[in-house]
C-alpha cells in the first residue's frame, strides 16, 4: 500500500484544523492512499500546493460527514449516541475521505463501504476497520446480501446518466430496512457552468468528470431539479409501492450539492430537522500596511442556518474577531433573500513582531448561530495576500469584459442606425439634392457622399 499522506507526516494546517475540531492526534486516521483521485483533483485545483490540498481534503471530508451526521441524528435520535443504527452503508465511498469521520459517530463494526474501486474498499477495511463490498458500474450487477438502517451516498448521483440515476435509486431503496434513511447528494441547476441551460425535463448529463479511470459515459457530470428527483423516486419505487417521503436540503454539502433525504414511509414530517449548513466565506480585501496591521474585509453567509462572526487566527493565537453585520445587498440578491443582507465583515489585526509572512499558519474561522466554528481558509499571510490580489485582478478583468461588451454593443447599434439612416428615403433624396447642387456649381460634389 503506497500512501500519499501518512498519519505521522507533519502538516501544520491539518494539525490546526483537527485541533480546532477538538480531535486529539491519532483520533482520526489521516492515511491517504496514493490512488485517491479526490486528492489528485484537489492538488490540481490548488496549483500543486500539497499543504492546501490536504487541508481541503480533510476539511471537506469532515464537513460532509458532519452534515450527514446531523440528518442521522434527526432520523435515529440522540445528540451524540447513534446506537439505534445497527448497519450503515457508505455507498460510493472512494478511499474514505468522508468515512474516516463517519466512524467517529457510528462504530466501524456497524459501517459498510461500497465502491467500484476494489483497492479503495480494501484500503478502508484495513485502515478504518469497516466492512467492505466491491460495487459495480451497472446497478443490475451489484450484489449485496446485507440490509441497512442508513445508506449515505455522496457524489455518485452527481455523475450518473438518467437511467442509471433511477436504477441506482431502486437498488439502494431495496437495501433499506423499514424505518431507515437514504441520503444522497445531487448537483442543482444553480451550479451549472455559465451559459448552460437546464433542459425542460430537469435533467442534464455531460460526459465529463474529474475521474481519470472511469468511462465518462458511465460516470460523467449530472445536474437535476427537485422535480426530476421526485419523478425519479416515483419511477424507482413503482406504482405498487405505498410511496416514500422525499426532502431536499438546498446546497447542504460544501455549499455545492443538494442533499436529498428519502424515508420508506409516506407522509413524513421533516419540519423538526433543524439543519445547520456550512457557511461560505469570501475575503475580498487583504492588505498588510506599513505598521504591520492586517486589514481584511469580505462577506460570509449560509443558506441553512445563520452566522455570527469571523475569527482570525495565527498559529494558536486568535488575532481578532469581526461581527457579521455589514449590509451587502449584492449577497442578499445572490442568496435570494433579505435575511442575508447583513453578511459583510471587516477586521483589523495587529501581527506579532517578527512573524513570518510565509511560514506562520493563518486561519479564518466562521462561527455560526449554533456557536460552532468552521475553519474555512488556512494558509500563510502571503497566501492570503496573493489570493486577494488574484480576486481583485479577476474582478477587474470581469469589469473590463463587461465594458468591452457594452462598447461593442454600442458600436454595433450605432453602425446599424447609420446603415438604416443611409437606406432611408430621406437620405436618398438628400444625396440627389447634393448631387444637383454640385452639378449647378452650388456645392462641392464630395458633399453628396457624406
Amino acid at each position: 500500500m503506497t500512501l500519499a499522506f501518512r498519519p505521522d507526516e507533519s502538516n501544520t494546517r491539518v494539525s490546526l484544523l483537527l485541533a480546532d475540531l477538538g480531535l486529539a492526534p491519532g483520533e482520526v486516521d489521516l492515511a491517504v492512499d496514493a490512488r485517491d483521485e479526490m486528492l489528485e483533483f484537489l492538488l490540481k485545483a490548488h496549483r500543486g500546493d500539497r499543504d492546501s490540498a490536504l487541508f481541503q481534503y480533510f476539511r471537506s471530508g469532515e464537513s460532509i460527514a458532519g452534515s450527514l451526521v446531523q440528518v442521522l441524528r434527526w432520523r435515529f435520535g440522540g445528540v451524540s449516541d447513534l446506537g439505534r443504527i445497527q448497519s450503515l452503508l457508505d455507498f460510493a465511498s472512494g478511499y474514505g475521505r468522508v468515512t474516516r469521520f463517519l466512524v467517529r459517530a457510528v462504530p466501524s463494526t456497524r459501517v459498510w463501504v461500497a465502491d467500484v474501486y476494489a483497492e479503495g474498499v480494501r484500503f478502508q477495511a484495513e485502515r478504518l476497520g469497516v466492512h467492505g463490498v466491491v460495487s459495480a458500474i451497472r446497478p443490475e450487477d451489484f450484489v449485496c446480501a446485507e440490509r441497512f438502517d442508513a445508506i449515505l451516498v455522496t457524489s455518485l448521483f452527481t455523475h450518473l446518466p438518467e437511467e442509471r440515476f433511477v436504477a441506482w435509486l431502486r437498488v439502494l431503496l431495496g437495501l433499506l430496512n423499514p424505518g431507515g434513511l437514504l441520503a444522497f447528494s445531487a448537483h442543482p441547476p444553480e451550479v451549472l457552468p455559465a451559459g448552460v441551460e437546464m433542459p425542460a425535463n430537469g435533467f442534464l448529463f455531460a460526459p465529463i468528470s474529474e475521474s481519470g479511470s472511469l468511462d465518462t459515459c458511465d460516470y460523467g457530470s449530472t445536474w437535476v431539479t427537485a422535480d426530476f428527483v421526485r419523478s425519479a423516486l416515483e419511477r424507482a419505487t413503482g406504482p405498487e409501492a405505498p410511496g416514500a417521503s422525499l426532502h431536499r436540503i438546498e446546497r447542504a454539502l460544501c455549499n455545492f450539492q443538494d442533499l436529498y433525504l428519502v424515508v420508506p414511509e409516506p407522509g413524513m414530517d421533516f419540519s423538526s430537522l433543524a439543519f445547520q449548513g456550512e457557511p461560505q466565506l469570501f475575503v475580498e480585501r487583504a492588505v498588510l500596511d506599513s505598521s504591520g496591521r492586517l486589514e481584511l474585509a469580505g462577506w460570509t453567509a449560509v443558506r441553512n442556518g445563520s452566522v455570527r462572526e469571523v475569527e482570525v487566527w495565527l498559529d494558536a493565537e486568535r488575532l481578532g474577531t469581526a461581527p457579521v453585520d455589514g449590509e451587502r445587498g449584492d449577497v442578499a440578491v445572490f442568496f435570494g433573500g433579505p435575511c442575508h443582507l447583513r453578511s459583510g465583515w471587516t477586521c483589523s489585526c495587529e501581527l506579532p513582531a517578527g512573524v513570518s509572512r510565509s511560514s506562520a499558519a493563518l486561519r479564518l474561522r466562521v462561527v455560526d448561530g449554533g456557536d460552532r466554528g468552521h475553519v474555512l481558509w488556512a494558509g500563510s499571510i502571503a497566501d492570503l495576500l496573493l489570493a486577494a490580489c488574484r480576486l481583485e485582478t479577476e474582478q477587474l478583468r470581469s469589469w473590463l469584459r463587461q465594458v468591452r461588451a457594452a462598447l461593442a454593443e454600442e458600436r454595433a447599434r450605432h453602425k446599424s442606425e447609420v446603415a438604416a439612416m443611409r437606406a432611408s428615403r430621406f437620405w436618398k433624396l438628400r444625396n440627389v439634392w447634393f448631387r444637383f447642387k454640385a452639378k449647378v456649381g452650388w456645392a462641392d460634389a464630395a458633399e453628396a457622399d457624406e
